[in-house]
């Protein structure tokens, strides 16, 4: 197996790590590696490796990652040995891949620090005597006997004991694992069976897409990902409402057309980078979503909310009243979402078992029937495609009920300092939409498996497009939300790259986490 090795240089260290799986640098302790340099995202930049390959992956950090001065964005890049990668403000990585991972000397090149090679003089060999983060293999030594060629009894003597002591204990591992409960299973029981369609693995790691189906288990994460722009057409107009407090849900398929249009055309808009932007609020820094998860754990935990797996789970958060459904558009806002759901038959999901069809009969089924009997006063059959697109859509429009009232203040400021309404592109999820979002979109947050908490399955959190926001306009946003987190109203996060969007969380009680 080739060595990796990364020497890492900024004004604060100078130093060598290696690179045995997978590393993350940024400036908190969400990533392994903390470096101390400002510019950097709380969890901005990854390396691992795929075998013998070494790959990289911006964690859409505030200041980018550059290989050898090109930005990277999206899906993980390849790496060669030489790449030098900048990130935050000053910190510089260069990659060492050497051939034979025990090709290793005495004089190992790792004993030496690292010269400055932004100007392309990049001399590992100097410094030598500095120490380094971890210590060399130790070198093979040549054992002689001074009286003849042959081995020394005691050598002979030593190896067939240091073999039997091994052979033994192979057999006894052996033993061990065929007949001891897994040791992390202390209940006794027989350790579940793992599912492999339930596994939700780590990373990506086919930066080109080519993934091979039958190894999925090892490859797929699911991020916090933008859903596809949503095709007015596909939705039918709410024409009857239950009640008068609900009767702004009728809104025309015109209306909602018409303010996306201004959203997306107006004075200003047309790229969410640039130039006159104001320097991020230290609030908005990206690297992750602690506060945000740490909420929900705390909301579940309490017995306040109910994490929904599927769509089963979200009509009953609709049902209870937990969850509210938003109108499509008003003045202050429109909201774009939706746009990935499907017309398939509904399905349960828990990470043993995967993705299962509802039997009718069953209390998921029932749930979703008698929602669909009465829709807020719209009658929809779960037996005609059409009609399970058409709740999927609604449902996915709900926000909490309690985080309602900030969303609108948040929107009505936008609104009443530029006229034109805000443009929103997520908001709540069920975990198996959330997952399934993986398949056009690699970004931030990966669904590891059970106790993952994606913020969208809260219910409090929505995505602001930036793209089509002036400098103004993200100047002002961002320096509103930055003052409502300082008062402890929401978390907030600017995020970059394929998303761009202020992602913000929304507290439904008002109070941070502890």
């Amino acid at each position: 197996m080739k060595k990796v090795t990364l020497t890492i240089k900024n004004s604060a260290e100078n130093r060598k790590i290696r690179l045995e799986d997978e590393l993350s640098f940024g400036r908190t302790n969400l990533a392994q590696e903390i470096l101390a340099d400002s510019g950097l995202s709380r969890l901005n930049t990854t390396f691992f490796r795929d075998g013998d390959e070494v790959l990289v992956v911006d964690e859409n950090s505030l200041n980018g990652t550059f290989v050898n001065g090109e930005k990277i964005s999206g899906k993980p890049k390849i790496l060669a040995d030489g790449d030098e990668i900048k990130i935050g403000s000053e910190t510089y990585i260069r990659l060492e891949i050497k051939e034979d991972f025990y090709a290793e000397t005495q004089n190992d090149e790792l004993s030496g620090g690292a010269k400055d090679f932004r100007a392309g003089n990049f001399q590992p060999g100097e410094n030598a005597g500095q120490q380094t983060t971890f210590s060399n293999q130790n070198p093979i030594s040549k054992v002689e006997n001074p009286e003849s060629g042959k081995p020394p009894f005691i050598l002979i003597a030593a190896g067939l004991a240091t073999f039997g002591i091994v052979f033994l204990g192979l057999i006894g591992y052996l033993i061990a694992s065929r007949y001891e409960p897994d040791p992390a299973n202390r209940t006794g029981k027989p350790t579940p069976q793992i599912i492999k369609s339930s596994v939700i693995p780590v990373r990506v790691i086919d930066p080109l897409g080519g993934e091979d189906e039958n190894d999925l288990d090892d490859l797929i994460s699911s991020w916090e990902v933008e859903e596809q722009e949503l095709n007015a057409n596909d939705v039918e107009e709410i024409k009857v409402t239950a009640d008068k407090g609900t009767s702004d849900l009728k809104v025309s398929r015109d209306f909602f057309e018409q303010q996306r249009n201004k959203s997306l055309n107006h004075a200003g808009a047309g790229g969410a980078e640039r130039l006159g932007l104001i320097t991020t609020p230290e609030e908005l820094f990206g690297g992750g979503v602690p506060k945000q998860k740490a909420k929900l754990a705390e909301l579940i935990r309490g017995g306040k909310y109910k994490q929904p797996l599927d769509f089963a789970d979200l009509a009953e958060l609709r049902l209870n009243g937990t969850l509210v459904e938003m109108p499509w558009a008003t003045e202050s806002y429109v909201l774009d979402v939706g746009g990935s759901a499907g017309d398939g038959e509904f399905n349960s999901y828990d990470f043993d078992n995967g993705s299962q069809p509802i039997a009718p009969g069953s209390e998921k089924y029932k749930i979703l029937q008698r929602l669909a009997d009465n829709f807020d006063g719209q009658k929809y059959d779960l037996d005609k495609s059409n009609d399970r697109k058409q709740m999927r859509m609604r449902l996915l429009r709900m926000y909490n009920a309690n985080s309602r009232k900030i969303f609108e203040e948040i929107c009505n400021a936008y609104y009443q300092k530029f006229k034109v309404p805000l443009r929103v592109t997520s908001m709540t999820r069920s975990m198996d939409y959330q997952i399934s979002l993986n398949k056009t979109n690699a970004n931030s947050f990966k669904v590891s498996g059970k106790g993952s908490l994606p913020p969208h399955t809260s219910g409090c959190a929505f995505d602001m497009s930036r793209k089509n926001l002036s400098a103004e306009e993200q100047n002002f946003m961002m320096t509103l939300l930055a003052s409502m987190e300082r008062v402890g109203k929401l978390d907030s996060l600017r995020e970059g790259s394929a998303n761009a969007c202020f992602h913000t969380f929304i507290y439904p009680d008002g109070i941070e986490p502890k």
